[in-house]
């Protein structure tokens, strides 16, 4: 692999077209830029030549440090590399991250997975990973967005998230994933729901074929309460409605609603 390392004109220097990190926090940036400004750049970036230029594959913070100093010049390594090679470099690279994020980590497998036709079992073997655990990861893109977004911020865990989302019916699936987010729910507790939404969907596609019929086993449909958050009292699932309010309005709403 042939390499050089150079202090090359930073307005040469293209950020990376493949970002495999949702955002990059600001205030690191300028935290690293001053750590620059007084002790120098330690590591050089790394990048390829690409259409006349270079591209960065490692080191985009640092470069960005480098343009909120005024810096003309960057130290860097400038390396011959393939679009494969890139993609894996930087998956490996940012899969040793402790601050990435699950999401994160599962798009860069995506990624992996459809720009390039590899398997779970090969992105394993590549990120030093076992088959199950990429599987996982990929699972949690599957999941609805607005969740993904918790499941980022570390909210709700991959686990939970995984599980409640064997839930189908979009209604239920929505409430017990907010109902997991606002109560930090255990897997266990989790996995509960989802066996009492199977009941619950059992009985009612025994009731839609007409009845008991020969050699059906009869599963009975048992309805699911959960409090109202206002009256506190007992409501079928399905009639729930979820609305979104700060702590002050609803202890305005609660106080409005008891009995006089």
């Amino acid at each position: 692999m042939i390499e050089k390392m150079v202090m090359l004109d930073i307005e040469k220097v293209d950020p990376p077209l493949d970002v495999f990190r949702d955002s990059i926090d600001p205030d690191k940036v300028r935290e690293l830029a001053e750590s620059v400004r007084s002790q120098g750049l330690y590591e050089p970036i790394l990048v390829r030549p690409l259409d006349g230029r270079f591209e960065i594959v490692f080191g985009h913070r640092r470069w960005l440090a480098h343009r909120l100093l005024g810096e003309i010049k960057i130290k860097t390594i400038i390396r011959e590399m393939s679009d494969q090679e890139v993609v894996e470099a930087r998956a490996v690279e940012n899969d040793q991250r402790e601050d990435l994020n699950p999401i994160e980590r599962a798009k860069t497998y995506r990624r992996m997975r459809d720009k390039f036709g590899l398997s779970n079992r090969q992105i394993a073997q590549k990120m030093g990973r076992s088959p199950g655990a990429v599987d996982k990861y990929l699972h949690l893109l599957e999941i609805p967005e607005e969740f993904q977004e918790v499941v980022a911020r570390k909210k709700l865990t991959m686990a939970v998230a995984i599980c409640l989302n064997q839930i189908e019916d979009p209604e239920f699936k929505t409430f017990y994933f907010t109902s997991a987010v606002e109560n930090g729910v255990t897997l266990e507790v989790a996995e509960a729901w989802v066996n009492d939404w199977r009941k619950s969907k059992a009985g009612i596609a025994y009731a839609d074929q007409g009845g008991r019929g020969a050699g059906v086993v009869f599963q009975e449909s048992l309805p699911i309460y959960q409090p109202c958050v206002c009256c506190l009292g007992p409501v079928e699932l399905p009639k729930l409605r979820m609305i979104y309010v700060c702590l002050e309005c609803e202890l305005q709403v609660r106080g409005a609603l008891k009995p006089k």
